[in-house]
């Protein structure tokens, strides 16, 4: 009965987890505790659907897993996938006909949904923390449960497509996401559950997972800049919520040793616990790093793409390859605040040759290369805002020292080589560095 209630509050946390992450992106029109409680509850409830149909409407018709191929697929999307993404999305659309007031923006739609997942996949973890005990909970608090939200967000962001996005999308474009989302849990299941290759099935899982990561994190930011509040004075802190999952999941790792060391030896329990930090945890930093990284350009549409959540950098100073997480590294909630307003520009380098004092400038757009690189369009003026000015591009400093005095960014100017470039992105066609400057307000 301890055990049970242990592994009852550790399920609530590892949703806690994911409910604060929405509550710190969602930076728009903020949701209701109320509401999510609602949302988590129906979807905790949608697993006796999963039961239900099993029971009563499967009964004497269920597939089974026999290692052919074509079976076992089959079983894996249509009786685990589809029926467990119609039992979510069963509850949200009961929240939905509860609540449909209180979803103004893309991301609520996101949310909900998520927070449906998750009070599904917190009964779940109960229920499988019980049977195979504590050494799967770190695998489960990432794995399942980020694979729960992503798929049925498949289901959302169709909805999101038909509601915000109108004019290219139909009902039949529900109907596919649903389909999609069905074929993404099956494949994640079929890894683990196909006989033929149940000793390593585990490596294509995690694998899969890593490139789902990505295009929940494209779904993700094109809901956020699609919101119909947008603004560039609202700014989420990649640091900030990245260090929040980062210590909600070692306090996860922590609950994880001392559930094993109630049932083993200490030089166990430790052999345990190293394992999961060395293996959940490299899934963990990948997850976190990629999910808290956001490029804000109001009304983009980035494209979804099939890659993984990391990529390989080659360093002429080094002789070996490092790995970096994929997504702008620098934190927009510094530069950000910029958007639409007057500043000064001050070169870093006392024998500046390019800007060589403090200038007024004024940031038009912010704008993203098909490199996915950010951009920030700006005025330089010759003096003051009546004189004449040059159109530059700004693009943060990826590097450290990147702050002055720990409160200011700094980004490098970049000349449009053009003569008749505009504000208008797509005139600029060539640019050049120049050198090195920091933002500072008007005033400073």
């Amino acid at each position: 009965m301890i055990l049970i209630l242990a592994y009852s509050l550790i399920s609530l946390f590892i949703a806690w987890i994911w409910v604060d992450y929405f509550r710190l992106i969602d930076i728009h029109n903020k949701n209701s505790l109320i509401h999510v409680i609602v949302a988590f509850l129906l979807g905790g409830g949608s697993v006796f659907v999963v039961f239900g149909f099993h029971d009563y409407i499967l009964d004497g018709h269920q597939l089974q897993i026999n290692g052919n191929i074509v079976n076992d697929l089959a079983y894996a999307i249509f009786q685990v996938g589809m029926l467990e993404e119609f039992s979510k999305i069963l509850a949200f659309s009961i929240f939905f006909l509860l609540f449909r007031s209180h979803l103004k923006e893309p991301i609520d739609y996101l949310m909900y949904v998520s927070v449906c997942a998750l009070g599904f996949s917190a009964v779940e973890h109960v229920t499988y923390f019980s049977i195979s005990g504590p050494e799967i909970i770190n695998g489960r608090a990432i794995l399942s449960t980020v694979g729960h939200m992503f798929d049925t967000s498949i289901i959302a962001y169709g909805l999101i497509l038909f509601k915000f996005k109108p004019e290219k999308n139909s009902f039949l474009t529900i109907i596919a996401c649903f389909l999609l989302a069905s074929l993404a849990h099956g494949i994640y299941d079929f890894f683990l559950m196909y006989p033929p290759i149940h000793q390593f099935g585990w490596i294509f899982t995690v694998l899969y997972f890593l490139v789902t990561i990505s295009v929940f994190a494209v779904i993700l930011n094109n809901s956020i800049n699609n919101s119909p509040y947008f603004s560039y004075r609202e700014i989420i802190d990649s640091s900030f919520v990245f260090k929040r999952l980062f210590i909600y999941y070692c306090i996860v790792f922590g609950a994880q040793f001392l559930l094993t060391l109630w049932d083993h030896d200490l030089e166990w329990s430790v052999r345990s616990i190293a394992f999961s930090v060395v293996f959940s945890g490299v899934i963990v930093i990948l997850t976190i790093g990629r999910l808290s990284r956001f490029n804000l350009i109001k009304g983009r549409w980035e494209k979804i793409k099939l890659e993984f959540p990391f990529k390989f950098n080659s360093d002429s100073s080094q002789t070996k390859s490092r790995i970096s997480i994929k997504g702008e590294n620098f934190n927009e909630a510094h530069i950000n605040p910029f958007m639409e307003t007057y500043f000064y520009l001050k070169p870093v380098s006392r024998n500046s040759n390019y800007l060589r004092e403090k200038k007024l400038a004024y940031m038009e757009h912010k704008v993203v290369s098909k490199k996915n690189e950010v951009f920030y369009i700006i005025r330089i003026y010759e003096s003051d805002q009546t004189s004449t000015y040059s159109i530059h591009l700004l693009r943060a400093k990826l590097t450290y020292p990147n702050m002055a005095n720990d409160k200011y960014p700094i980004a490098g100017v970049l000349r449009v080589e053009n003569p008749n470039a505009t504000s208008e992105a797509r005139s600029i066609k060539k640019y050049a560095f120049r050198e090195y400057a920091v933002l500072l307000p008007v005033g400073t």
